[in-house]
């Protein structure tokens, strides 16, 4: 019976999507970017030859909201692909690039702090040396 729920839910991963983000030239003194969503890092944008690109793609998979989550690792326990890790911080982080979008984390959830990515709620924050971030631009028109 197991082998043909992971079947089931390495289908799933087949229909995963990928979402291109598009913003203009950035000003600023940054050493990074970020792609967050209601708080979760969705992506890290590093300086390419001295400027950042104007573009991202981003994997649609879950993510844990960081403020939900009360560090049970209930989530890491029940991930089929062990997509799911406790960061530095005890709080889950789900790989992205692992993640076959079973949901199996979001339904073991007891907080329901783990949701999928929603395009619509992304928005770009530039990282300072310092680890501060500011709001670059709120929402995405995508590709």
């Amino acid at each position: 019976m197991k082998s043909i729920v992971l079947i089931f839910v390495v289908t799933l991963a087949a229909f995963a999507g990928i979402f291109s983000f598009n913003w203009g030239p950035v000003d600023g003194d940054f050493s990074s970017l970020e792609i967050q969503s209601k708080g979760a890092v969705v992506k890290t944008i590093e300086l390419e030859d001295g400027e950042f690109p104007q573009s991202a793609e981003v994997i649609e998979a879950y993510y844990v909201i960081p403020e939900g989550c009360i560090s049970c690792a209930i989530c890491v326990s029940q991930c089929p692909v062990d997509a799911i890790v406790m960061n530095e911080d005890n709080i889950a982080y789900i790989d992205a690039e692992l993640c076959i979008n079973c949901g199996i984390c979001a339904s073991a959830c007891p907080t329901s702090t783990i949701e999928l990515l929603d395009e619509d709620d992304c928005n770009l924050f530039g990282i300072d040396a310092d680890g501060n971030e500011e709001l670059i631009q709120e929402g995405f028109e995508v590709e």
